[in-house]
């Protein structure tokens, strides 16, 4: 019965968060209140799961609400094309030289500053030890996090020889921790 009153709520909670849209505050301020109280009741009825049950029926409730909005909501009008684009393709060779440099430090090289780093943990998790499942789990979960970081860090540099420095300081510091453990 506490599921079912706290599932109602999430959808009540998600409703008044959808009318404070417009504009009443108010509105999407009680939405809040009431989905934190609807989540807390789950969690405290029935722990994790309820919280993973309050949290996905809320999920569920939103998207609906989202899907419907842009269902009803009016076509806006298409856009002339813009004369000059901000993305230009290369017409010379020095700007695919630059792009396909963007790309090997970008791509490859970050991949294996992040390898390196992972081995790095994993080295200084297991010690002289053999290897263990926690080791490398942990060496398994640490290099694509660290790859889309780096490649992040990266893409907001200028230019190929900034774009170098990321990947060598990871690696550097992967060799550090490596040299340490």
């Amino acid at each position: 019965m506490a599921l079912t009153l706290s599932i109602i709520a999430l959808a009540g909670a998600v409703l008044l968060i959808r009318l404070g849209w417009g504009g009443r505050r108010y509105l999407a301020i009680a939405g809040w209140a009431v989905a934190a109280l609807a989540v807390g009741w789950l969690t405290w009825a029935d722990g994790a799961w309820g919280m993973a049950t309050g949290l996905t029926a809320g999920a569920i409730f939103a998207l609906v609400a989202v899907a419907y909005a842009g269902a009803v909501s009016p076509q806006r009008p298409v856009r002339r094309a813009v004369a000059n684009p901000a993305v230009r393709l290369p017409g010379r060779h020095q700007g695919i030289l630059r792009r396909l440099l963007v790309f090997l430090a970008v791509v490859p090289v970050s991949f294996l500053a992040a390898q390196w780093l992972a081995f790095a943990i994993n080295a200084a998790m297991k010690g002289d030890a053999a290897l263990n499942a926690n080791s490398v789990s942990t060496m398994l979960m640490v290099q694509p996090v660290a790859w889309a970081l780096l490649m992040v860090w990266q893409m907001v540099l200028d230019g190929p020889r900034k774009m170098l420095v990321p990947p060598v300081v990871v690696a550097g510091v992967a060799s550090l921790i490596w040299v340490l453990a």
